[in-house]
């Protein structure tokens, strides 16, 4: 019985920090525009320093996809950031105000 309550809240947590993701991503494209613009502009920059370090052209295509790549886990890496953040909060406000 008690193994259930377990996956049950394992699930709970899961669903927590999905919840928090999602809330994270939405608040990048919507609340946090500048951030996200900022995030694209590091991308740019990251490619071009792929492409001197590497000594390497890139035609636009190829460009634009290496960009797309890096935004992406930049963007993933935000939102699993936000979602830690806002996990942390509420485990320590529960601490200090248990329910």
């Amino acid at each position: 019985m008690s193994n259930n309550k377990n996956i049950n809240d394992y699930t709970e947590f899961e669903n927590t920090v999905k919840a928090y993701i999602k809330l994270g991503s939405a608040k990048l494209q919507n609340d946090l525009v500048q951030t996200s613009q900022a995030i694209h502009s590091i991308a740019e920059n990251k490619t071009k320093c792929f492409m001197k370090n590497m000594d390497k052209g890139l035609d636009k295509e190829e460009r634009e996809y290496l960009t797309s790549l890096i935004l992406s886990g930049m963007h993933q890496a935000f939102c699993y950031g936000y979602g830690i953040g806002k996990i942390e909060n509420d485990s320590f406000y529960g601490l200090l105000f248990p329910t």
